[in-house]
């Protein structure tokens, strides 16, 4: 135990706990509402639950052998293992990144060209991307697998390592120049377009309709009798309080859902860049090889651990991120937890009468009220 730096150890461990618990509760709690939850059933969410099961790959695959990496100085899990956590975490940022970039182009053309969108954006197309999505990624990680080297290391004492080879340079680069491509510059590029033309659209309604809304909305009744005009002039402004006021919710709904889609991006882009980036100026040598970062250039190390778990990390941000920004959202996670200490008291008490029934029953009902409550986002 004396051999264990364990400045280093704890928080990276600590970090790898917290990631593993907010993501398998955190996305599991998507999954579950967007497939139980008929108001939660949309062309958007069900983009979300694919996102929320990429996350879930990787904490439930790569994260447990994480952990088992960072107490042993060598690699114990095989060589299976060895290729299969590299490649798991790439198909999980390729079908993270490859969902965002779908549900960018899915507002896209829910904003801007609505009158296509229920036959280019409904739910049963929705799902068929997601299944190509997931294809893509399985296919289009492959080129990890011959980056990564299973080798015995050591003089006196004898070890298993799982590293990236940099023995051949050519594979090293070519990998590290394709994944900074499709992990993040085709899609990033797409994003930043469709959500600045989305951005931009409403915008411009918005200002449109401040300007029909701030004029002369009762001029039509002055060639109305004036025994008339009264009646007529406040059926008229009914009629346009009511069709205001829906107009300006759909518009905030519009806004919110962009906003929090945006987030989602941002996050991303924070999460994964680095470690992209450093990957690529390590295999040109712009940066110190891992087995260089020692002594005077241990700071490099450092920053290395850090880049992996904010990566890692990503998994579990999204849904913080819906439960900030989306009602819908918060109250399907409400609900949803009700249900759960509904069964969980169900197992524990065993009525013993009709008062306690009854008990249970009401604060079941104010459970699924309080869930029932909520509409849109």
């Amino acid at each position: 135990m004396q051999a264990y730096d364990w400045w280093e150890i704890v928080p990276t461990l600590i970090v790898y706990l917290l990631t593993m618990v907010l993501g398998l509760v955190g996305n599991a709690l998507i999954i579950f509402t967007t497939q139980r939850y008929r108001r939660m059933q949309s062309t958007t969410n069900v983009f979300l639950s694919s996102l929320a099961s990429a996350d879930l790959l990787l904490i439930v695959v790569c994260i447990p052998v994480k952990l088992a990496k960072l107490m042993s100085f060598t690699w114990n899990a095989g060589f299976f293992m060895c290729k299969a956590v590299h490649y798991m975490q790439n198909v999980s940022a390729m079908c993270s990144v490859f969902t965002l970039t779908a549900m960018s182009i899915e507002r896209y053309y829910a904003i801007i060209h609505p009158m296509k969108v229920k036959y280019l954006c409904s739910l049963s197309q929705a799902r068929k991307i997601c299944a190509g999505i997931w294809l893509a990624a399985f296919v289009m990680a492959t080129p990890i697998l011959q980056t990564i080297d299973y080798k015995e290391v050591g003089v006196k004492y004898s070890g298993m390592w799982c590293v990236r080879d940099f023995e051949d340079d050519f594979i090293l680069r070519f990998n590290d120049v394709y994944s900074l491509v499709v992990i993040l510059v085709v899609p990033t590029g797409i994003m930043v377009f469709t959500y600045s033309v989305i951005c931009w659209e409403v915008w411009h309604v918005m200002l449109q309709r401040c300007q029909m809304t701030s004029g002369k909305g009762l001029n039509v009744v002055e060639s109305i009798p004036l025994s008339k005009k009264r009646q007529v002039g406040f059926r008229e402004s009914l009629k346009k309080n009511a069709g205001q006021i829906r107009m300006e919710e759909e518009t905030q709904t519009v806004k919110q859902v962009t906003k929090m889609l945006v987030a989602v991006v941002v996050v991303f882009v924070i999460c994964w860049a680095p470690l992209l980036v450093d990957n690529l100026l390590t295999a040109y040598g712009v940066l110190p090889h891992g087995y260089e970062r020692v002594g005077d250039l241990k700071g490099y190390k450092y920053m290395s651990v850090c880049f992996h778990l904010l990566s890692y990390f990503n998994s579990c941000v999204n849904p913080i991120v819906y439960g900030f920004m989306s009602r819908s959202f918060r109250e399907s996670f409400r609900q949803a937890l009700c249900r759960c200490c509904k069964t969980a008291r169900k197992a524990n008490r065993q009525p013993s009468s009709n008062t306690r029934t009854t008990s249970l029953r009401i604060n079941d009902t104010s459970c699924s009220g309080a869930g029932r409550s909520a509409s849109g986002y």
